[in-house]
């Protein structure tokens, strides 16, 4: 798949910005733009990829020594396996981001929809990093019902307020 250049360049241009935060979300999004199209950044500059290093061979002479596990390989594979992340297709996001992209959104639908809301901010705190696939079908019949529930509960209340039972 081939890179969209133009958006790569707008999300570079971003990265000009004053606020951390922004210039911070341009590279993301251009690495994220970079990993769907199965690409790098050595590929996108035209620049050979470094070379990969060659395990050393033992000598055949040299009888083998018993050797005893060093800290380095167990400090690197562990830094390299807190930065590593699962690629997701498109439509999977963390639920500590997906709330915050929901709290983005004007406040009246969310007020409607008070319950989606609520459900939202719970998985975001009990499980902030897991990835949830947020145009699947479990989580579109969460948010029918939650929505529903939250329209029933609205239209309840004003009949309450207007009828006072």
């Amino acid at each position: 798949m081939e890179v969209d250049k133009d958006r790569l360049v707008k999300l570079l241009n971003m990265t000009d910005s004053r606020h951390d935060g922004e210039a911070l979300a341009a590279i993301r999004k251009s690495n994220d733009l970079l990993r769907l199209s199965r690409a790098s950044w050595s590929d996108v500059l035209g620049l050979s990829p470094p070379p990969a290093e060659q395990p050393k061979q033992p000598d055949a002479a040299r009888p083998s020594a018993p050797s005893r596990p060093s800290a380095k390989p167990q400090q690197t594979a562990r830094a390299a396996s807190t930065t590593w992340e699962p690629e997701y297709p498109p439509g999977y996001e963390q639920a500590r981001i997906y709330r915050n992209a929901f709290r983005h959104e004007p406040l009246v639908p969310r007020l409607l929809g008070f319950p989606f809301w609520i459900v939202v901010e719970v998985l975001a705190l009990i499980v902030p990093r897991k990835y949830l696939n947020t145009s699947g079908p479990v989580m579109t019949v969460v948010f029918m019902i939650s929505m529903l529930l939250g329209i029933l509960a609205w239209i309840g209340l004003g009949y309450y307020l207007v009828f006072e039972v």
